[in-house]
Formats: C-alpha cells, structure tokens, sequence
C-alpha cells in the first residue's frame, strides 16, 4: 500500500511534475505523464481526465490504472452519458477540488461488473483551469476511500493547476506555430507572383507576337518559347505547391488517405466529382475527420473495407465514409466512444455539418459537409 505524501514528498512531488509539464509539447503524452506521476506517488490509486467542450459534451482525455469495470466495453462508463460533475463544470458551479459523494458512472459499473470496482465508490474532482480558461476535469479516486481531506484536495488543485497552464501553453503555441506558418505562406506567395506570375505573362506576350508572324521558321521558334517556359512554370508550381501543403498532404488529401489506409489495414475505395479549393487548416480538419472515421471503420466495424466519395456540388464539399459493418445504435449514446464528439468539434471550427446514420448490422455513413472557396 503507497504511503501517504508528506509536505516535503509534496513539494517533490509537484517540483517533478512541473519540470516534466514545462518539457512536454505533445498533448496526449503530457496528460498521461502527469496523471501516471500524480498516481504512483499519492495515496490516489486511479485517475482520469475528462476534456469539456463549450456545450457541455466530455470526452475521455486520459486515465491511468482504472478498475476493471472502467475499462470494459472501451471505458463505456466513462465515455458515455453525463454526471453530476460534468454537469456542474458545465454549469461553472466547480471551481475548486472537490469530493464527489455519489457517483453515477462508478454506481453503474458497479452493478453491471459486481466486485470489479476495486473498492472504488467515491472520486474527488478539480477543474482543470488557466486564467479564464477551463478545459475539464481531473478526476482521481482510491479504494475504500469516500472523502479525502483538505491536504489530499490541495494536492490535487495545484497538480491540476499545473496541468491546466499547461493547456493553455501548448494552445498559445499552436497558434504561434500557426502565425509562422501564415507568414511563410505569405512568402511563398510573393514568390509565386515573382517567378510563375511573369513566366505566365511571357507566354502571354510571345502568344500574342506569334500570332502576327508569317515566317514558319520564326512560328516554330515562338512555340518552342511558350512550351519551354510554360513546362518551367508548372515546375515552379509544383515546388511552391508543395512546400504549401501541411505535412502528411504533400500530394495531396485523396493520397494522404490511401497512405493512411494502408497504415491501419483498411482497403479503401476513393472517389472524387469535381474541383474544390479550401484552405490548408480545413484541409488538415476534414482530413483528421477522415482519418477518424476510417480509425472507427478498424476498431469498431467488424469489416476491413470502406468507400471515401468526395462530391463538389453548390460552394460545398461533400465527404461520405461508409463501410458495411456491424453499426450501432446512437440511441444508447456510443457515439462518444467512437470518437465522434472530437470530430463534430473539428466540423464546428470549419463552419460545417457532421452527420451519422447507423443501427445495428446496418452498417455506418460518416457525412461531412464543408463550405468551399470561390
């Protein structure tokens, strides 16, 4: 049994989880890191975070050495459905750590999983907050314990205060990581209007001549001008384009699927009616959306095959991704477990729609729709 922290082994404690946080940049390997160090050093014996979007809908950040009724059915009782916590983040009614007395998500496991909650009834929980800023919770839980006391709920706060400045900077990063890349972009422009703009009115100006010229020889030599400069030119556009596109798009999003596909072992069928521009962040979003989807069809459909139809059709893009697994029934709310509320997140950024139609043994259709450049 872990022994209970003192003052000293507290400090230490939240000194090694600061100087791991002010390291770490990627978002999933810090939640884990923290909750993993949080865990293994206090008389806490399980953990979890939940992501809370501006609707009230949470999502399963990460967890760490849940009882066995957490974890079956892909942390069913966790992901799906509302609690009383979620409820009263939602509300702004949770601003400090607290213990939560009764709690329906363990209730439920419980009397499904008899015996395999551990000795776990009870959870203590704390807002992950920056500033103005709230992100979800931090939940943490023992066996045998109801409440925790005041230095145990102390304890708690600053580590989730820990973890919600670090939210917070890793956000501000992106979004200057993003500003680098807007002004890069602006570079490549002005290099395209200085190098394929004037090789473009070159051809355009020998065009122009040829067409008052009698002498063969002198026709000959004006076309030859045109193709050389035009195959130049597409050269040139082809470097500039793919210095534009993110990674993992170099060649494009119908190739970044195919690659993706392949990856995760799903045969993919891909079609694509019609041109459609939109801009490099929306095309980074729908296809993570895709990329989820597919994700969905490996772990979840039974099958190993789905078709990828893009339609270009009235200033949108419609996107469908089907296969013909086993389905589900959105009535008892999995959606959340398949990943779909981090999906509908990205479609609200882009201004667009996500659409599911599914039901038992009547396979899943992902429809995504997304507003398109003139």
């Amino acid at each position: 049994m872990k022994m209970g922290v003192s003052m000293k082994s507290k400090l230490k404690l939240l000194k090694d989880i600061a100087e791991f946080l002010n390291e770490e940049t990627d978002l999933k390997t810090m939640l884990d890191g923290a909750l993993r160090e949080l865990i293994d050093h206090t008389e806490f014996d399980t953990g979890w975070i939940f992501f809370i979007n501006d609707e009230g809908e949470h999502e399963l950040a990460a967890h760490y050495r849940l009882p066995p009724s957490l974890k079956k059915r892909e942390c069913h009782y966790l992901d799906d459905g509302s609690c009383w916590c979620v409820r009263a983040y939602h509300k702004g009614q949770l601003r400090t750590a607290t213990n939560i007395f009764v709690c329906s998500r363990l209730e439920k496991a419980q009397l499904e999983f008899p015996g395999e909650n551990k000795g776990i009834t009870h959870h203590a929980t704390m807002p992950l907050i920056s500033g103005s800023e709230s992100y979800g919770l931090l939940n943490v839980a023992s066996p045998d314990r109801e409440e925790f006391d005041k230095d145990e709920l102390a304890l708690l706060e600053s580590v989730a205060f820990q973890i919600g400045s670090t939210l917070k900077r890793i956000e501000l990063t992106a979004k200057e990581k993003e500003s680098i890349v807007i002004k890069e972009r602006q570079r490549l422009a002005r290099d395209l209007h200085d190098s394929v703009n004037q090789m473009l009115f070159s051809i355009g100006i020998t065009s122009h001549a040829a067409k008052s010229l009698s002498d063969a020889e002198k026709i000959d030599d004006a076309l030859s001008s045109i193709e050389n400069t035009s195959k130049h030119a597409m050269k040139e556009m082809k470097a500039l384009i793919w210095q534009l596109k993110p990674i993992g798009l170099e060649n494009g999003i119908l190739h970044a699927i195919e690659s993706y596909s392949g990856l995760i072992g799903v045969k993919v069928n891909i079609e694509l009616e019609g041109f459609y521009s939109i801009s490099d962040a929306a095309e980074i979003e729908l296809y993570r959306i895709i990329q989820e989807s597919l994700n969905n069809v490996m772990k979840h459909s039974g099958v190993k095959e789905a078709d990828v139809k893009m339609t270009v059709r009235d200033k949108k893009l419609y996107t469908t991704v089907t296969d013909r697994g086993a389905g589900f029934d959105l009535g008892n709310k999995r959606a959340t477990s398949y990943g779909f509320g981090n999906m509908r997140e990205r479609i609200r950024k882009l201004g667009g729609e996500l659409d599911i139609d599914t039901g038992i043994d009547e396979g899943t259709v992902v429809r995504i729709t997304v507003p398109i450049e003139e």
